[in-house]
């Protein structure tokens, strides 16, 4: 993951979304497997058999992740350096679609815009992009 990448997992909606472990909330097993038609990020060759990828590793990038030809995760990088607002809303659109959710550090949010876009203001990725020489000089400061 590149420092600009705003990381996180795209997850299946779930009502006990609290009693599970970090596996099992990022897990698509034993739920319906979304419809994988991203057709707003270009299908990329992966390094992986088991992932099917949407868009370049460095950039904007959605991974879906098999294990033994079952969706394990999904994966979704934002690249906040060129991220524009309608392909935010699309991917937003998929997330809805799906019926799923986002998963930021250990906490689930919402597919809205408004939302979303908050939690991307405080991520350490938006951090850099803002300004990367005093993103490096707070890292520094905090050794």
């Amino acid at each position: 993951m590149a420092i600009w990448q705003f990381q996180c997992n795209i997850i299946p909606s779930r009502e006990n979304v609290n009693e599970l472990s970090y596996d099992e909330i990022i897990s698509w097993e034993g739920t319906s497997c979304p419809i994988i038609s991203i057709d707003f990020l270009e299908r990329e060759k992966s390094w992986s058999e088991n992932i099917v990828q949407y868009g370049k590793t460095d950039e904007t990038c959605i991974e879906f992740i098999y294990q033994e030809d079952k969706l394990e995760e999904i994966s979704c990088r934002l690249d906040l350096r060129t991220l524009s607002k309608n392909d935010f809303i699309q991917i937003i659109k998929y997330v809805q679609d799906v019926k799923a959710c986002f998963l930021v550090e250990n906490k689930v949010y919402l597919p809205r815009l408004e939302i979303m876009i908050e939690v991307m203001k405080q991520s350490r990725a938006n951090q850099y992009c803002k300004n990367p020489l005093q993103y490096f000089l707070s890292i520094n400061q905090t050794q």
